[in-house]
This record gives structure tokens, sequence and C-alpha cells, in this order.
């Protein structure tokens, strides 16, 4: 489903512009991708809270479990299929470049661990904070087209690191608050 609406815009910009003005229409290509990719993901992104109730009763260590719900995102179909059908878009719009590629491909795992981790923090009113997070891929954006690609692609890869990082102490601490709310 979730394939299916990050390209559904597209379609109309590959009926409507003829294929000559993609050298032009490529500059705001990439960044409509990813703020596309990151608004589709914010609102159909189920919570990482919810993976973690039905293991609890389990004898699992706590730091695996969280470990596993991190880190299971990453094989998942939706995360690839996207920066495939991303990928096979700018390979028909012709500014596909190895480091193009990378750097979609650290956004598309950026996105997915903020909202993430923003949907662990906040859980219901994570809504309320979107402008914030939709502002904050902006500028790494900015910042990432400013630079070189070498530079661009250590920035993202320490940006995914330490999103990963906050991810599994917010989830340790949820599942702490879960553990005792269970408790009592």
């Amino acid at each position: 489903m979730l394939m299916v609406f990050s390209v559904m815009y597209l379609i109309l910009l590959f009926v409507a512009v003829p294929k000559g003005d993609f050298e032009t229409l490529s500059v705001f290509l990439v960044p409509a991708i990813i703020i596309l990719d990151f608004s589709l993901r914010f609102f159909l992104k189920k919570n990482a809270d919810a993976a973690i109730v039905p293991y609890l009763t389990l004898p699992i260590p706590r730091k695996t479990l969280i470990l596993y719900i991190i880190l299971s995102d990453l094989p998942r179909f939706w995360i690839w299929g996207c920066g495939l059908i991303y990928c096979l878009i700018l390979c028909y719009c012709g500014v596909l470049t190895v480091l193009t590629t990378i750097t979609l491909l650290f956004f598309i795992l950026l996105n997915n661990y903020l909202i993430a981790f923003l949907k662990a923090l906040m859980g219901g009113y994570a809504l309320v904070v979107y402008p914030v997070c939709l502002g904050f891929i902006m500028v790494i954006m900015l910042v990432v087209n400013s630079l070189s690609q070498i530079f661009a692609i250590t920035i993202l890869t320490f940006a995914v690191l330490s999103l990963v990082i906050a991810l599994f102490f917010t989830l340790k601490e949820n599942l702490y608050k879960e553990l005792n709310r269970i408790a009592l």
C-alpha cells in the first residue's frame, strides 16, 4: 500500500512532463521523493511500542527483545521496496548515480528510524511534532546538498546511528514502564 501511494503522484509527473524536461526537474525530484517518503511513513508506520507487549511474558532477555524490534525493520520489504521504486524513478529521469542512490537509501533509513523514535517517544501526540520533524529532514537535506557527497554520507550515517541508539533507550524506558504497569 505504501509503495502504491508513493508512486501515485509520480505517475502524473511522468504523464505531464516531457522526457527532455526531466533534467531541469531532477533538481527538485530527489527532495520531493524524500519528503513524500517521510510523510507517508509518518502516517502509515505503526508504533514500535506495540511490538513489545506480546513478548513480555516470554523468557527473553529485555535487551535482546529491544534489539530485535529495532533491527527487525531492516529486512522488511517496504523499506527496500520503496528504495527500489525511488531508484527506478531516478533512473528513468536520468539522475541516478551511485552516490545519489546511497544518499537516498540513507534518507529512507533516517525517515524510518526518526518516525519510529518519534512515535515511541510521543505516542499518540506524535502528530503535534510532525512539522518539526519535517523541518529537521529539510535542514538535513539542505546541509547534505551543500557538502560533498562523502561528508553527506558520513553525516547521514551518524544521524541514522544516533537515532537507532536513541530509539533503543526510548524503547527500553517504555518497556520498563509497561512492565511496571502490568505488575500493578
